[in-house]
């Protein structure tokens, strides 16, 4: 099964995630997260949150249509689908975001306001587990699903180290996205558009 190790992987994290919420506040991780704040760190994390959501997509999607336009086309409708479903909650739900309930306490990274509202879910954390999900499925080499993962938990923890989500709403990104990415695979095997594409 193509991508089994992405998906079951990306599981485990959703489960270790809920898991430590168990046994500490909400807040705590975001708020141990944001404490780490170091220069190095702050760059590199606010590169993390910016190229793996818009960028990161456009590339996954240029690729399919390049490689294949109607496996571009089907990712695209799966992605706007996860666009819909994780702004429809953002707007529904309208959660406050760490801001609100941390405060002064949260260091707020040069270059990277803080938003006050429409936390959960996490919109980076589900671009970037779809996307890279995308390249998981297309690609021959198994070990790369579980880089692709590692990549895509960098993203959602730029997400808590940048103060603008809790655990939660990032856990919840990757089950949204992980929701596309079955409905993706789905329909590729139904239409066969993989049947001889990999890289």
């Amino acid at each position: 099964m193509r991508g089994k190790y992405y998906f079951g992987t990306s599981v485990s994290v959703i489960v270790l995630s809920f898991l430590w919420l168990i046994f500490v506040p909400c807040y705590a991780p975001t708020l141990w997260a944001n404490q780490l704040h170091r220069p190095a760190l702050d760059s590199f994390f606010s590169q993390c949150s910016f190229w793996g959501e818009w960028p990161l997509i456009s590339v996954a999607i240029g690729y399919a249509l390049f490689r294949e336009p109607k496996l571009g086309l089907w990712f695209g409708l799966c992605f706007l689908l996860e666009l819909f479903i994780v702004q429809g909650l953002k707007f529904g739900l309208n959660e406050p975001r760490p801001i609100q309930e941390l405060g002064t306490k949260l260091f707020e990274v040069p270059g990277n306001p803080i938003a006050d509202w429409r936390s959960f879910p996490s919109g980076h954390t589900a671009g970037t587990f779809t996307a890279l999900g995308f390249f998981a499925i297309i690609s021959k080499y198994r070990s790369f699903e579980i880089l692709y993962v590692i990549l895509a938990v960098l993203v959602g923890f730029s997400r808590l180290y940048l103060g603008q989500h809790y655990l939660h709403d990032v856990a919840g990104g990757i089950c949204i996205a992980l929701f596309v990415w079955l409905l993706f695979r789905f329909g590729h095997n139904r239409i066969s558009l993989l049947k001889n594409l990999s890289w």
